[in-house]
């Protein structure tokens, strides 16, 4: 059974879907597109998708990815071509290609992150002060956070899963770039980051920021590697 890897952006209004309505929508673009895709089997069939990582609801995604089975081969040329128009506003096919049917599933090889998040910087704020703040967050052995699951309150340490932080300030547009753990070892949020700061003198509330997911990676032998390479 060919089994195929969609890379694509997800932008503009489509950032405001959750990954339950996304699964819906590759689902319904699909068979609009009369593509052959493989179902599950049992009482309640389900398309055989696979997604890399969610975003969270309001973030954007540049390089996003998905494994699709199909029940007959086709060129990823032609897939493109008939999946693209059907697809709602803010989603993009940007390449696909043919990938071993026994591949690992995306979920479990992703590993990290990079995400910049922008927004108006008041004026009077300097890449001095910023990169004060950064090196403050950064020298912290342990970064605490409070998160809830299942009705329980914990303390996380994040700073295991913070690999790298930069920012640059532009006139009045602030520019912060992460690197972050994600997947089944674990999950560092970018708002957190943006908390942190904020806390540090960044003088921007953290939901203020425009969040885009820009590329997923996972452990390579030499060190990460994009999720299109593996």
């Amino acid at each position: 059974m060919p089994r195929f890897r969609v890379k694509y952006s997800k932008e503009g209004p489509a950032r405001y879907s959750s990954h339950l309505d996304m699964v819906r929508f590759f689902d319904r673009s699909t068979r609009r597109a009369k593509l052959p895709v493989a179902f599950s089997e049992g009482f309640n069939p389900h398309p055989k998708f696979s997604f890399a990582s969610p975003l969270p609801v309001g973030v954007a995604g540049l390089e996003e990815y998905l494994d699709m089975d199909l029940k007959e081969y086709m060129e990823p040329g032609e897939i493109a071509l008939k999946l693209a128009p059907n697809l709602p506003e803010g989603y993009r096919i940007l390449d696909i290609k043919q990938i071993e049917d026994r591949a690992q599933s995306l979920m479990s090889r992703v590993s990290r992150a990079d995400y910049r998040a922008t927004t108006h910087l008041p004026a009077g704020y300097s890449i001095v002060e910023l990169g004060t703040a950064m090196n403050e967050l950064l020298k912290q052995q342990e970064i605490f956070v409070t998160r809830t699951a299942k009705g329980k309150v914990k303390e996380v340490d994040i700073r295991p899963g913070i690999y790298r932080l930069s920012g640059d300030v532009k006139g009045q547009t602030l520019e912060i770039n992460m690197e972050l753990l994600i997947g089944s070892t674990g999950n560092v949020r970018p708002e957190e980051i943006l908390q942190k700061l904020h806390q540090y003198g960044v003088p921007v509330d953290p939901e203020d920021f425009q969040v885009r997911r820009t590329a997923l990676y996972a452990e390579g032998v030499t060190g990460p590697i994009s999720l299109w390479e593996v």
